[in-house]
């Protein structure tokens, strides 16, 4: 039953290291931005699905079929929100690649047993498949290796802003969200994804130590 089900317990340094290994697995994952569409489809085979109203019925912006072979995604953002498009396929693959079995035990047919599912399981063991599908979707489309270089070089470029700020007597932790943010805004062509989502894993990389405002 769904809520016996539990979750794996994976770090964020253990789904990192999976979703390096994914990339390189797949020659549209070494280069960016990243064809997580084309990953998706010729190298796992998965049929991509546009849902009509599938955020507004069900409250959810895509998932995949419990035959693993289907990813479901909101009309809208299918064809109006190329980024979020992109994150929830990713997202979708996270599932795929740590959460199989658990979705073959459970093979949910359409979005009506996919939702009694989501309402059935321990909420715990749902913040868990959540967590890690959203981690492993912002790793493959923000890859560490290339996140560091791009950076660095970002960094580099404002030096010229992060000397004033020092200058006027301010930290750089102080000034971290503004630099952050204009980092991100740069890059968000590169890696082909929201700001929002770049400010977030810049963020958190920052908070691991495996990037540096200096």
């Amino acid at each position: 039953m769904a809520s016996e089900m539990t979750a794996p317990i994976l770090s964020s340094e253990d789904i990192n290291r999976r979703a390096d290994e994914f990339l390189q697995e797949h020659e549209q994952g070494r280069t960016l931005p990243v064809d997580i569409e084309a990953i998706a489809e010729f190298d796992l085979g998965l049929n991509i699905f546009p849902f009509p109203r599938l955020q507004e019925t069900y409250d959810v912006e895509g998932f995949i079929s419990g035959d693993l072979t289907t990813i479901y995604v909101d009309e809208f953002i299918y064809y109006q929100r190329p980024t979020r498009y992109r994150f929830s396929v990713a997202h979708e693959i996270g599932h795929y690649v740590f959460h199989s079995d658990l979705m073959a035990a459970v093979h949910p047919q359409n979005v009506s047993e996919w939702e009694i599912f989501v309402l059935g399981i321990d909420e715990t063991a749902y913040g868990w498949l959540e967590y890690q599908a959203y981690t492993f979707a912002a790793a493959v489309l923000m890859p560490r290796f290339a996140l560091r270089r791009h950076f660095a070089q970002e960094i580099e470029l404002l030096q010229p802003k992060i000397e004033y700020v020092r200058d006027k007597g301010l930290s750089i932790e102080a000034s971290q969200e503004y630099i952050v943010n204009a980092v991100a805004t740069k890059l968000v062509r590169a890696f082909d994804v929201s700001s929002d989502a770049l400010v977030k894993r810049i963020s958190k990389e920052i908070e691991r130590g495996h990037l540096s405002l200096k």
